[in-house]
C-alpha cells in the first residue's frame, strides 16, 4: 500500500495510545495498522481494543504493546470479494488488510464496501420527556427541539445516527409530540426512516420499547434524545457484539475533586492527609446497545420503566452487561448551565453535522 494513500491508518511501533486514537478517528474506519519501516504489518489496533484498554485504566501515553493485536486476520492481495466476505463473516470483523508475499500491506478492504453502507439496525431515541429542569425554555417546546447552534438538538442527534451508518429510527414521543413529528416527518429529508412511538403517558427511558416488543428482532441502540455527543454508535454496536452481552451501557469517565484536604482517621488518630484529592468514576451516559432478549425482562403491561431498571433486571438474572467507554465529546443537557455550554461547544464539535 502506498503510504500516501491511507496515511491516517498507519502507525509506527513506538506510537502511544493517544496517537492510536488520533489515527483511528482520522481514518474514520475504526482501525489502525501498525507497520515497520518496510511497510510490513506488525499488528492492528481497533477502536474496541482502545476502549478496552481505557476500561483497564491505561494511560493515553501507554505504548501500543498494551493493546496491539499481533495476529490479525489478513488475506493475500487479489483475494476475491466473495472470499473476503466469508472471512469477515467467519471472524465477525469489518476490515481486512491485504498483504503481498513479504507481508507488506498493499491495501485494506472494508465490509461496508462489500455489502453497502446503511445498517437496518434500529436506533430507538427517547424523546418523550418534559425537560422540567430546563423550564421556562421547555414550557411549550420539547427539550430535544431546543436549538443548539443553528438547529434543534434532535436534528444534530439524528445527523449523528445517519452518519454512523444507521437508517432506521424509532422515536418515542409524548410531550408536545406534534412539534417533533411535524418538524421531521418520516425522516426522508435527513436520509432516515423515522417511525414514532406515541406514549399514552410518560413511560420512562425504556417503557416505550413495549410498544414495539415484537418488532425488535435484532440488537438495537437506545439513546436519550437530549444528549449532545459524537459517540460512534456503530462502534458501540460492534463492541456490544464482540462482548456477547445482553446489554452494553455507554459510560463516561467522571472526575470528582474534593475542594478540601481529606483527613484519614484510624481510631482517634490521623493516619494520612490528602490535599484536595480527585476520585474517578464511570457514569451512565444514556446510550445502550440491547439484545432483543432483554426486552423480555420488562413488565408486560405498558407502564413507566427505565433503562436502569432493565439493567438491574438483567444483572439480577446473572446476564452479561458490558460497558463501553465514551472517549468522544459527550454532554447531558439536564440543566440551564449545560444548555449554555452546549451552545458554546456546538461550533467546535458539530459544525459539520
Amino acid at each position: 500500500m502506498d503510504p500516501t494513500r491511507f496515511p491516517s491508518l498507519l502507525l509506527g511501533p513506538s506510537a502511544t495510545l493517544r496517537e492510536a486514537i488520533a489515527c483511528i478517528d482520522a481514518g474514520a474506519i475504526e482501525i489502525a495498522l501498525v507497520i515497520d519501516a518496510d511497510q510490513r504489518l506488525l499488528g492492528t489496533i481497533t477502536d474496541g481494543d482502545v476502549r478496552r484498554g481505557l476500561l483497564r485504566g491505561l494511560s493515553l501515553d501507554a505504548g501500543l504493546q498494551e493493546v496491539i493485536h499481533r495476529t490479525p486476520v489478513t488475506a493475500p492481495a487479489g483475494t476475491s470479494p466473495e472470499a473476503l466476505l466469508r472471512l469477515m463473516t467467519e471472524h465477525a470483523i469489518e476490515q481486512i488488510p491485504l498483504l503481498d508475499g513479504d507481508d507488506r500491506v498493499v491495501d485494506i478492504v472494508f465490509l461496508r464496501h462489500l455489502v453497502g453502507e446503511r445498517s437496518n439496525t434500529p436506533v430507538v431515541l427517547m424523546a418523550g420527556g418534559q425537560g422540567q429542569r430546563l423550564r421556562p425554555l421547555t414550557e411549550q417546546t420539547p427539550k430535544p427541539m431546543l436549538h443548539v447552534g443553528d438547529k434543534p438538538l434532535l436534528e444534530t442527534v439524528l445527523g449523528q445516527v445517519r452518519d454512523a451508518g444507521f437508517g432506521k429510527v424509532l422515536m418515542a414521543v409524548n410531550f408536545q409530540a406534534d412539534v417533533i413529528r411535524d418538524h421531521f416527518g418520516d425522516g426522508g429529508d435527513l436520509g432516515l426512516d423515522i417511525a414514532y412511538l406515541h406514549e399514552p403517558h410518560a413511560l420512562g427511558s425504556a417503557g416505550a420499547l413495549n410498544l414495539v416488543r415484537e418488532e425488535l428482532d435484532e440488537p438495537f441502540i437506545v439513546m436519550n434524545a437530549d444528549l449532545l455527543t459524537n459517540v460512534n454508535l456503530a462502534a458501540l454496536l460492534r463492541f456490544h457484539r464482540e462482548g456477547a452481552n445482553l446489554m452494553t451501557i455507554g459510560v463516561r469517565r467522571f472526575e470528582l475533586q474534593v475542594p478540601y484536604g481529606v483527613v484519614e482517621i484510624e481510631d482517634e488518630h490521623v493516619s494520612s492527609l490528602r490535599e484536595k484529592p480527585s476520585f474517578g468514576f464511570f457514569v451512565n451516559a444514556g446510550v445502550y446497545a440491547v439484545e432483543p432478549a432483554a426486552v423480555a425482562l420488562m413488565p408486560a403491561e405498558l407502564r413507566a420503566f427505565n433503562m436502569t431498571d432493565l439493567v438491574e433486571a438483567a444483572l439480577a438474572r446473572g446476564e452479561r452487561v458490558g460497558s463501553f467507554p465514551i472517549r468522544e465529546y459527550w454532554l447531558d443537557i439536564g440543566q440551564l448551565a449545560d444548555y449554555q455550554r452546549a451552545h458554546s461547544d456546538h461550533a467546535t464539535y458539530f459544525s459539520a453535522t
